[in-house]
């Protein structure tokens, strides 16, 4: 059993060196496991400098077509490993990582897991003084233990069989969000999604609200070209639900949260909620979808 680690690349440099200097510290044996990383910016070619000299395979790759699962899946077309797992460039994986996970498939007889999945805790820059962007996150963050009873997981943390990832065509390159979503729901219409709670891969909480705006308006962009294109009708029910839901939020936490983080979460969601509606007429209009 070999496993390849898949990374989607762009404009991240600084990241991705610290993810790829902390995989070093990787408590399975280096022969086991490669790492892929997949540049995806067109314009500027990832080399292969001194700074990226590591003592496990390390492969550069390139896939200039726009969007994290295109390169995604040049990763899995390229990977020498029987088993594949995804993270970002900006993770954090907990040394014994690749280690849980190779256990858990070496000991799946009978190959029934569809994808292996575990917690993603966030850390922050200043956890004594956090942003509002950090706030809001602090009451979000990844719920990957309920994505995967639903049979759903995030592509941070996702181990599955090459061959599984094969049988149901990888990735949906149209999707610039919510292609995760819809590649494990298809994968746990006929195999298990298991949530392993030593599993662990930490994500950076976002700092900048300007960065929760983005994220969102990809997220209801990803939607658009799931599920919603001939159906504006329901596009706009959607928009109007998740606008609600935000300001429920936010309200809710007056009455449970010290009032200094509920005001930064009102604000939060407020920004959400306007750069939304704002991703919502561009869609509409014929406008293309944040990548």
């Amino acid at each position: 059993m070999y496993i390849s680690i898949v990374i989607p690349y762009y404009k991240d440099k600084v990241r991705l060196l610290n993810l790829l200097a902390l995989l070093e510290h990787q408590e399975l044996g280096k022969e086991y496991w490669e790492v892929l990383v997949v540049n995806n910016d067109p314009l500027i070619p990832l080399s292969f400098p001194e700074e990226f000299n590591v003592c496990y395979t390390l492969k550069i790759l390139e896939e200039p077509t726009p969007g994290s699962y295109a390169a995604r899946n040049i990763g899995v077309k390229f990977a020498k490993g029987n088993i594949i797992g995804f993270t970002d460039s900006d993770m954090l994986p907990d040394p014994k990582w690749i280690q849980v996970a190779f256990n858990r498939f070496k000991n799946d007889d009978e190959s029934k897991i569809g994808i292996l999945t575990g917690p993603v805790p966030l850390f922050y820059k200043d956890p004594q003084k956090l942003s509002p962007a950090e706030t809001y996150e602090k009451y979000t963050g990844f719920d990957f233990e309920g994505y995967a009873k639903e049979g759903a997981c995030g592509a941070g943390n996702w181990f599955s069989y090459k061959a599984v990832l094969n049988e149901f065509g990888g990735f949906r390159e149209d999707l610039k969000s919510n292609g995760d979503t819809d590649l494990s729901l298809r994968i746990s219409s006929r195999y298990s999604v298991l949530y392993i709670s030593e599993l662990i891969n930490r994500h950076p909480a976002r700092y900048f609200t300007k960065d929760l705006v983005f994220r969102y308006r990809r997220i209801i962009g990803g939607a658009y070209t799931r599920r919603f294109m001939k159906n504006k009708i329901g596009f706009l029910k959607y928009t109007l639900n998740f606008v609600f839901r935000r300001y429920r939020f936010s309200l809710k936490k007056i009455f449970t949260v010290p009032f200094h983080e509920s005001l930064k979460i009102f604000m939060v969601c407020n920004a959400l909620n306007l750069g939304v509606i704002k991703e919502y007429f561009i869609l509409i209009l014929g406008g293309e979808t944040k990548r």
